[in-house]
């Protein structure tokens, strides 16, 4: 495959002081790649403690927010019973769990779960991505975190 692009060859001269032929026989196997991927401009977190639910980011009315990763730790005492703890998040209008740990009643437990998504999911314009515990004995702090970026796209 040839690549006929003279400011690349220009630009691979300058930066690998390439001469001649070197160029052409170098750009023959190089093929630009262009990231599209956005990076993460957005890092929450939150913690919520016994049977509590806390905002850990609240997603823009005027912009698209997807998450790319999400991380959720659980640390119970023996007392705790029947525990739930989940990040949720609202997509299509209907709330989410993204991630749960569930708890292993009268029993000590710490847990942690991290997910990065290859295709970022878009979360429901304003609308809050929240970390939640239920239980019916108290003794349980959950922290959660959110990596994501939102696009500037009209409606």
């Amino acid at each position: 495959m040839q690549n006929n692009n003279s400011s690349i060859s220009q630009d691979m001269n300058r930066i690998f002081d390439l001469k001649g032929e070197s160029t052409s026989f170098v750009m023959d196997y190089i093929q630009p790649v262009i990231n599209i991927s956005p990076r993460c401009n957005i890092c929450k977190g939150a913690s919520a403690i016994n049977a509590t639910s806390a905002g850990i980011y609240t997603t823009p009315s005027d912009k698209d927010f997807y998450l790319a990763s999400a991380l959720l730790s659980v640390i119970k005492d023996v007392t705790s019973t029947s525990t739930l703890t989940s990040i949720l998040a609202f997509i299509d209008g209907v709330q989410q769990s993204i991630l749960r740990i569930g708890g292993i009643s009268l029993t000590p437990q710490s847990d942690v779960v991290a997910l990065s998504f290859n295709i970022p999911i878009k979360i429901d314009r304003n609308t809050a991505i929240t970390v939640s515990n239920s239980t019916n004995v108290a003794n349980v702090t959950a922290q959660a975190t959110i990596q994501g970026f939102t696009v500037e796209t009209t409606k």
